[in-house]
């Protein structure tokens, strides 16, 4: 997110009052130096009641849920009253709720403050980095022209440090990774205030793009290790990183293997998810995937902390470059494996109570969108003039956009959805040749399905206001059959923002006919359901229906197709 927006965001949650006993000093107090097994349970279970009071609605941001008595039981009523309103969005959530528990049970805690691209400290490169410090220490003592002279060599390194270009790559979407440059360790008498801040101008998803094989040295020792595929390791508190710029923690691992957890967003509030293929997988050196918090000490300045190889749970399994996993002499994929893998015993699955939940899921993410869209409405931005040309790309940019439009949200909905007909489909398969994996007493499988289908989308509904005031309501066979017409477009109205495209729908719409062009434009865009943040987008209206990102295939992702 732009830090300048960040700001202005984070200072109106500090404007909200704030109404809690006084209780917990609000600075640091560093008694406990060491985390330990005991520390690192508390703070599963912090996290898992976080996690489902959100779920169960009792919360809606970090903030509300870190005051709820629901949602924060152990700790809620030591929040001192003059605790400022706590700001998350996806990347800080993890270090705001550990800032938070280590704050509430006297533990050190530390942050990284500055990253630096991977690629610059290749052998070649170091090279180049000695050569600018060297000519950086001779401007203090160089004369005007010589000062010129280098100056301009300095910035011709510096460009060749950039692969050519004349800017630093953005470091969230850095294909070679980063290292730390430097941490912060919070020191006893810091306020806790201050800690959250700085963690929300600090940290972003750059700040877990690092080489998860290393360690790292000294005070800049990376914070969390990934993990083995266990249910001793994947437990509540888990980071779960998107290389595509998003990041979530694990709430809770059922029995039948399904992970839950919390992300946040940039307009601060929270959602509950489900882990799926709308997750990428990646390479060891951007350090995607689950990870845990690397146990650490703090005494007197001088830090301890364990190496990958000290810890019992390390493993670069998830790393496997091959999308072919084995699982009891069963070849899957990887979210198959992760599943099988935290299953307690067998995996079984029991068809209609898995259409069931994965409806509940899709219909709770469509409820979680209305949210989102709701906010842009509230804003007015449909009624503003559409920007001239597209953000460089839509996924991970800032301003207006990064906090109010939806592309990576429909995304990962659409990649729910296709992840959903797959298993469908799979355990439809596996039915058909009598497979024990399958537990099914019925007659006819597709028609129970479909029967089902259509109960649990009347359930479902969505009320939605359209442009002229009229309640609107949509059932999840409604919302499902038009994910690929829902618009992300934060400049349009609410009949484009949900698909609603009948020639009443569109007399009600308030966007301008300019809005309406770049509705239509668009649609290869919202045909897109894997996010790639190094494609170039900033197309102008006459030039993206004409641009390779438009032409894009619209995939059969429909459930109610393969059980009709």
């Amino acid at each position: 997110m732009n830090v300048l927006l960040k700001l202005s965001l984070v200072a109106s949650f500090l404007a909200t009052p704030v109404l809690a006993s006084s209780k917990k000093s609000i600075q640091w107090n560093i008694s406990n130096r060491s985390w330990n097994s005991s520390f690192e349970r508390e703070y599963s279970e912090f996290i898992a009641g976080i996690g489902k009071a959100k779920k169960e609605g009792h919360c809606s941001t970090t903030d509300e849920c870190l005051r709820s008595s629901k949602a924060n039981p152990k700790y809620y009523n030591l929040n001192p009253s003059h605790l400022d309103s706590i700001f998350a969005d996806c990347a800080d959530l993890p270090y705001v709720l550990r800032a938070y528990f280590s704050w509430m049970n006297n533990l050190p805690f530390s942050y990284p403050n500055a990253l630096l691209p991977a690629n610059w400290f290749t052998a070649e490169n170091q090279v180049i980095l000695e050569e600018i410090a060297q000519l950086q220490s001779e401007l203090t003592d160089a004369g005007f022209i010589r000062k010129r002279v280098i100056k301009a060599r300095i910035k011709k390194l510096r460009k060749e440090l950039n692969g050519g270009s004349r800017k630093v790559p953005d470091l969230r979407y850095n294909a070679n990774g980063n290292v730390i440059k430097t941490k912060r360790f919070v020191e006893s008498g810091d306020s806790i205030n201050e800690v959250l801040r700085s963690i929300s101008m600090s940290i972003s998803t750059a700040s877990f793009r690092t080489n998860a094989s290393e360690s790292g040295e000294g005070r800049k020792f990376r914070d969390t290790y990934p993990v083995k595929v266990s249910r001793d390791s994947i437990v509540p508190g888990t980071i779960l990183y998107d290389p595509n710029g998003h990041i979530a923690v694990v709430y809770e691992v059922t029995k039948n293997g399904k992970i839950h957890l919390i992300d946040a967003h940039p307009d601060n509030s929270l959602t509950a998810i489900t882990y799926g293929e709308k997750f990428s997988r990646t390479s060891v050196k951007i350090g995607g995937g689950f990870s845990n918090w690397r146990p650490f000490s703090y005494v007197d300045s001088s830090v301890e902390f364990e190496s990958n190889e000290e810890l019992e749970n390390y493993s670069l399994d998830q790393f496997q470059k091959s999308n072919e996993f084995i699982f009891n002499d069963r070849e899957m994929n990887f979210y198959e494996f992760v599943r099988n893998k935290l299953s307690i015993g067998n995996l079984v699955y029991d068809p209609i109570l898995e259409l069931r939940e994965l409806l509940g899921e899709l219909c709770y993410d469509f409820k979680e969108r209305k949210s989102s869209v709701d906010k842009a409405i509230a804003e007015k931005l449909h009624l503003k003039n559409h920007p001239n040309e597209l953000p460089r790309n839509i996924y991970g940019t800032d301003g207006e956009w990064e906090s109010f439009s939806t592309p990576s949200r429909d995304a990962r909905l659409k990649a729910s959805i296709r992840g959903g007909r797959d298993l469908v489909e799979k355990i439809l398969k596996l039915n058909s040749e009598n497979d024990p994996a399958v537990v099914y007493v019925g007659k006819n499988l597709k028609e129970d399905l479909r029967n089902l289908y259509f109960e649990e989308s009347r359930k479902c509904s969505v009320k939605i206001n359209s442009s002229i005031g009229e309640e609107l309501s949509l059932n999840l066979d409604e919302m499902l059959s038009t994910i690929y017409k829902q618009s992300f477009d934060p400049y349009h109205c609410i009949e484009l923002r949900w698909g609603l495209l009948s020639d009443e729908h569109l007399s009600n719409c308030v966007s301008s006919k300019e809005s309406l062009e770049w509705y239509y434009e668009e649609q290869g865009l919202r045909n897109t359901i894997d996010r790639d943040y190094s494609i170039r987008m900033d197309y102008g209206l006459s030039e993206l229906g004409s641009a390779d990102i438009s032409n894009v295939y619209q995939e059969n992702i429909s459930i109610l197709d393969i059980i009709r």
